[in-house]
C-alpha cells in the first residue's frame, strides 16, 4: 500500500520507475498494446465481473484482491471504479535509425494543466503524430494525465526535455528542412498571421505550443518558421491550447487524407 500511495506523487513515480493507472478503461488499453501490468488491485466483485479482461492480460500478471476500502485509500479519484494497476514507466525513445527526424512533432513549452495535457496527447495520437517533445510543465504520466489521455500516454513516444534540449532538437529539425509552427491567438501583435488551413502541413512538420498563462516562451517563438492562427470572434481573447490543438494537428490529416 505504501508504494502505491507513492506512485500518487512525481517523485515515487521516478524513484520506483512505476506509474499508477485507475480504472477499467486504463486496463483495457494496457491489454490492448500488449503491455504487462506489475499488480492489478481490485475488488473481488470487479474480478468477477471482469474475466475476459484478466485473461487477455499476459500470463503471470499479479492479480491482487482488495476491499474497495483498500482501493479507495490507494487510488487519486474519489470513486475508483473498482480496479487500478502498476507499469514500469516507459523509456524515453530512442533515435530514429539513420538519424531521420520524426516526420510530425508536437512540442509543448510548459503545460502545466494535467487536463489540458491529457487531451493533447489523446488528439496527438489520433491525429499521427510520431513523437511529443515536452519542456518542463506537467508530469505526463502521473495519473489525472493518464486519465484524461484515455490512455494514449502510454501510446505515443514522449521526450521530457529542458528548454534549452526542446530548442536544440527544433533547430535539428529547421536544419532537415521540416517547418516548425508557431500557433498563436488572432490578436497577437505579430507582422503577419496565417489562418491554419492555408498552411501546407504536409511538409515534416513540428507543432508548437506554449504555456496556458504566459503562452510561448520567446526564444522558442523565435526559432517558428511559420505562425499560424485559429479565426474566431473577439468575444473571446483566446482559446484552451487543448482546443485549438485539435484543428491545428487534424489539418495535416485532412490535408494529407483528404476531407
Amino acid at each position: 500500500m505504501r508504494e502505491l500511495r507513492q506512485l500518487q506523487e512525481s517523485r515515487g513515480r521516478r524513484q520506483l520507475g512505476l506509474l499508477l493507472l485507475e480504472g477499467t478503461h486504463l486496463l483495457q488499453e494496457t491489454a490492448r498494446l500488449g503491455l504487462r501490468p506489475q499488480l492489478v488491485l481490485a475488488t473481488p466483485a470487479w474480478i468477477g465481473a471482469h474475466a475476459p479482461l484478466l485473461a487477455a492480460l499476459p500470463a503471470g500478471t499479479r492479480i491482487q484482491p482488495a476491499s474497495a476500502e483498500v482501493l479507495a485509500a490507494a487510488a487519486t479519484t474519489r470513486h475508483p471504479d473498482g480496479v487500478l494497476h502498476t507499469l514500469i514507466a516507459p523509456a524515453e525513445p530512442p533515435s530514429p535509425p539513420g538519424g531521420d527526424p520524426p516526420a510530425f512533432v508536437l512540442a509543448l513549452d510548459r503545460l502545466q494543466d494535467p487536463g489540458n495535457l491529457g487531451t493533447l496527447l489523446r488528439t496527438a495520437l489520433a491525429a499521427g503524430v510520431e513523437e511529443v517533445w515536452l519542456a518542463e510543465g506537467a508530469d505526463p504520466y502521473q495519473p489525472k494525465v493518464l486519465r484524461a489521455s484515455a490512455g494514449a500516454a502510454l501510446a505515443l513516444p514522449l521526450r521530457r526535455l529542458g528548454a534549452a534540449a526542446l530548442a536544440a532538437r527544433l533547430g535539428q529539425l529547421l536544419a532537415s528542412g521540416a517547418q516548425v509552427v508557431a500557433a498563436v491567438a488572432p490578436g497577437a501583435a505579430q507582422a503577419s498571421l496565417t489562418p491554419y488551413w492555408r498552411l501546407d502541413w504536409t511538409r515534416p512538420t513540428a507543432l508548437l505550443l506554449g504555456n496556458e498563462g504566459a503562452g510561448l516562451d520567446p526564444a522558442l517563438a523565435s526559432l517558428a518558421s511559420a505562425v499560424v492562427t485559429i479565426p474566431h470572434s473577439a468575444a473571446v481573447e483566446s482559446l484552451n491550447v487543448a482546443v485549438a490543438a485539435a484543428p491545428l494537428l487534424l489539418e495535416r490529416w485532412r490535408q494529407r487524407h483528404g476531407p
